[in-house]
């Protein structure tokens, strides 16, 4: 529930009430009694209770209960929320029948009398919590931890967080995705900071693009094992279920897998349908040796199992080639950095880690607390993985923003204009169009050039496409990069969805 009121007006709203002083167990006389009792909200999502005098709860079945520190001045409830460190003022009415809050009313469904309010330490975040939480966004690591050991749930889950902008911040920079544009070299004879501005700003929005739909995610730096420690020991002593699932996640990240199922656990303690719970509950059962990771040297080939995770199983085969269960289009797998990483079209790798006992667990976002245990059988023994010669998307198209401008620099060769002519067409569900610009991006070693004669295929249904890829296969070596795209699609899977798309839309007619 979010106020409209703006941050610094609800500071100001509960620095004027006159019952401020929350230190006190008790609040003073002149403050009006307050209406105990448990209130319903007008959508029926959420229940406020107010406890005592000087605290409450707001509860939801679909997320964890979150403690109010509360204040009553008139017909004015002060709140300081310690869960989220928002601060709010509601409004009672109609003889404290209802309170006013945000984008929601709440009714009184029961009204009780009030509990004695406990005692709260003189000088700590909880006697004080607009003095501590009004600026909690910039409070530094040491203050953050003693707030959480006092606890204060906003601050242990800020703590993580700040923690974790810490480690980013120090990691080294990755490479850009994209080569250097000539034109912005300023010691090469072709520069031209105006070509060089709206090529990186091409590539700006291609990066930002892949962001904002979800389809590229930056790693997070693993954490030091001294900040790994103390977390896990402050979710072990204050087990609030955001707090320790964000430490599980910290714990996963670094490798360190029973202290994050350990992490877990204590996330699941607070409510029985916490989302940890479902997390956790195939790790359970396991032994140390499933959960005590070791460098991957080689490919598995056989099949591997989990309860959750995206996939939720992988078959590896011959080559490196991964084939998963309902999916028409394979992975392909490589061994990097005593990890497995399983090459997807779009967005980042799936990642992966032995275990002592041969099982596998999910390193990256999607498949994070997930265990694949391996399957009885298997292919036997599967051929060496495949390497695949590709080149970077280049950026050499400095006519871009012209009438013309990309198809123009496709037919010099230049191929950032191909892959711009095949996107505008693409985007205009042209896709046979995009056919001779994709072709061009995929002969000359660009990947995203062949997957999109690909999609061309799933969206046409056109025979050539795959005999297309096949032929730029041929021509350019077993190593080109159109021969993993190629061996990677489950062509026959793919003929039958675009067989069923065709008859669903010509019943519809």
């Amino acid at each position: 529930m979010t106020s409209v009121v703006s941050a610094r007006r609800r500071f100001i709203g509960w620095r004027a009430l006159p019952v401020l002083a929350l230190a006190a167990a008790s609040l003073p006389a002149a403050a009006q009694s307050m209406a105990c009792g448990t209130y319903k909200q007008d959508d029926g999502n959420a229940t406020l209770i107010l406890e005592s005098e000087g605290h409450g709860f707001l509860t939801s079945a679909r997320s964890p209960t979150e403690e109010l520190r509360i204040a009553r001045s008139e017909d004015v409830l002060g709140m300081v929320n310690l869960a989220t460190g928002r601060m709010e003022n509601w409004t009672f009415g109609e003889g404290d029948r209802t309170l006013t809050g945000g984008y929601h009313d709440f009714v009184r469904e029961k009204a009780a009398a009030c509990k004695p309010f406990y005692a709260v330490e003189e000088g700590s975040c909880r006697a004080d919590p607009v003095g501590c939480l009004e600026h909690y966004l910039k409070a530094e690591p040491v203050q953050l931890r003693q707030w959480c050991s006092e606890d204060v749930p906003v601050a242990c889950k800020r703590l993580i967080e700040v923690y974790q902008e810490q480690a980013n911040a120090a990691a080294p920079e990755e490479p850009p995705p994209f080569p250097m544009p000539a034109q912005c070299d300023e010691t090469a004879k072709g520069h031209d900071p105006a070509v060089c501005m709206r090529l990186l700003e091409t590539m700006a929005g291609e990066i930002m693009g892949m962001a904002i739909m979800g389809l590229s995610h930056a790693s997070e730096a693993v954490l030091p094992p001294g900040q790994l420690i103390e977390l896990a020991g402050l979710c072990q002593r204050h087990p609030r279920e955001e707090f320790c699932q964000s430490v599980a996640e910290a714990q996963w990240n670094a490798g360190r897998l029973l202290e994050a199922r350990d992490a877990l656990q204590h996330a699941c303690s607070t409510r029985a349908d916490a989302h940890a719970c479902t997390l956790v509950a195939p790790l359970v059962g396991l032994s140390a040796a499933a959960l005590s990771p070791v460098p991957t040297t080689t490919l598995p080939c056989a099949s591997y199992e989990a309860e959750n995770g995206i996939p939720s199983d992988l078959q590896f085969g011959d080559a490196g080639v991964v084939q998963l269960s309902g999916y028409a289009t394979r992975l392909r797998a490589r061994v990097q950095d005593g990890r497995i990483h399983l090459r997807r079209d779009i967005g980042d790798d799936v990642v992966l880690q032995t275990t002592r006992d041969g099982s596998l667990v999910g390193m990256d976002g999607n498949t994070r607390f997930a265990h694949y245990t391996r399957q009885p059988g298997g292919a036997g023994g599967c051929s060496a993985p495949l390497s695949f010669t590709e080149i970077p998307q280049p950026l050499d198209c400095p006519t871009l923003d012209r009438e013309g401008g990309p198809e123009a620099c496709c037919k010099a060769g230049q191929l950032l204009g191909c892959k711009l002519a095949a996107s505008a067409r693409a985007r205009d569900e042209d896709w046979k169009s995009t056919l001779p610009y994709y072709a061009a991006l995929c002969t000359a070693g660009v990947r995203d050039g062949c997957v999109g004669l690909a999609e061309v295929y799933v969206h046409t249904g056109d025979e050539a496409v795959p005999n297309m890829l096949t032929a730029i296969c041929a021509k350019g070596g077993a190593t080109h990069i159109a021969c993993d795209v190629d061996a990677t699609r489950g062509w026959p899977t793919l003929r039958a969805r675009v067989r069923a798309i065709a008859e669903e839309a010509a019943g519809g007619e």
